[in-house]
């Protein structure tokens, strides 16, 4: 009869068939993974040569010194380099994880197996998820971060660019909010230049939604409107509201950071008092998906986003599982990213 050990080698176990394994699920973990904000790129390189020419970034694929360079570059471009952040999480079979289980015949045994490393993949990847979601958060701020939340480009900082700012003055009553709606798609038409857009999404803090949904000029001005969606005049308004011609949403996610200390630290991925607006359906986000740190992978853009290898572990103590994900999301064009603030 075989052992767990002589299964792990079986072709269910192969690196490829985990590496698919663990992509299957589609990624939407946090909200601008559901939206689809964000589209993956696929690159042969470990960084990215970041330019800006006439407002736009633009990744510029790298080179062998001395071979030949990329076209269609001005002479006035500025530049950043950017690794694309790698992130590593490894896991094991142990003994631990089989022993004491009654398992019956091979087929049982190997049931087993697959169910023990379905479970690892699984929290694996909910992990590699929660690090990208939280990356996509630092995009939508104009930002390149790591896991820990430290900052490895400003793009507003690198490249000059002042970013748009809307004050809503919502704590004045005499605000008219739809009239500043407009002015905010107005800005984000004009930072397109052309480029479609399926429509403009507001990213709220917890205070700038109520303060929106309840502001006097909102109220009054769907006090007799008697449609389907939420009316603020007489529904309780929980997480999204539609208001002349702009959807707002209430975001309530935040993330916790382990500083060299030990201790945590939370952190909004929007402000209370601030809100993110951004143009949907566009081209303009990305998230480049980098090789993984493999002699049989550089070099090669990848087709999968998180990559799984496996080992034995010596005196018979199991098999190695690492994992890893190479990815950064950026905004081509920043200055789409327009901050509202509540005052």
């Amino acid at each position: 009869m075989a052992t767990p050990l002589d299964l792990l080698n079986a072709p269910e176990f192969a690196d490829d068939r985990l590496t698919e394994s663990i992509n299957i699920p589609q990624y939407a973990t946090g909200r601008p993974a559901q939206l689809g904000i964000f589209t993956d790129t696929p690159i042969n390189t470990t960084y990215a040569r970041i330019a800006i020419e006439e407002g736009e970034i633009t990744i510029i694929p790298a080179r062998e010194r001395g071979g030949p360079g990329n076209k269609n570059m001005g002479i006035d471009r500025q530049e950043a380099l950017v690794r694309i952040p790698h992130f590593p999480l490894d896991d094991a079979i142990t003994p631990s994880d089989l022993q004491n289980l009654l398992v019956y015949g091979n087929g049982y045994v190997l049931q087993t197996l697959a169910n023990v490393y379905n479970g690892k993949l699984e929290a694996i990847r909910a992990k590699h998820d929660a690090t990208h979601h939280h990356l996509d958060w630092g995009a939508l701020n104009g930002l390149v971060v790591d896991a820990s939340g430290r900052v490895l480009c400003d793009l507003f900082e690198t490249f000059d660019i002042t970013q748009s700012v809307v004050d809503f003055d919502l704590d004045n009553t005499a605000t008219d909010v739809a009239a500043k709606n407009r002015a905010l798609k107005s800005i984000i038409r004009k930072a397109l230049r052309g480029q479609p857009a399926s429509g403009v999404r507001v990213l709220a803090g917890s205070e700038f939604f109520d303060r929106y949904v309840g502001h006097t000029s909102v109220r009054e001005a769907l006090k007799a409107y008697a449609g389907p969606t939420p009316n603020p005049a007489r529904d309780d308004v929980a997480d999204s509201f539609v208001f002349a011609g702009l959807t707002i949403e209430r975001i309530d996610e935040d993330f916790r950071y382990r500083q060299a200390d030990g201790t945590f630290v939370t952190r909004e991925a929007v402000g209370e008092n601030d809100a993110i607006a951004i143009p949907l359906g566009t081209p303009l986000f990305k998230r480049y998906v980098a090789p993984p740190d493999s002699i049989q992978e550089a070099n090669i853009a990848p087709s999968t986003k998180v990559f799984v290898s496996t080992d034995l572990l010596p005196h018979g103590k199991g098999q190695e599982i690492h994992t890893e994900s190479n990815v950064l999301p950026i905004c081509l064009r920043p200055d789409v990213i327009v901050k509202l603030t509540r005052t």
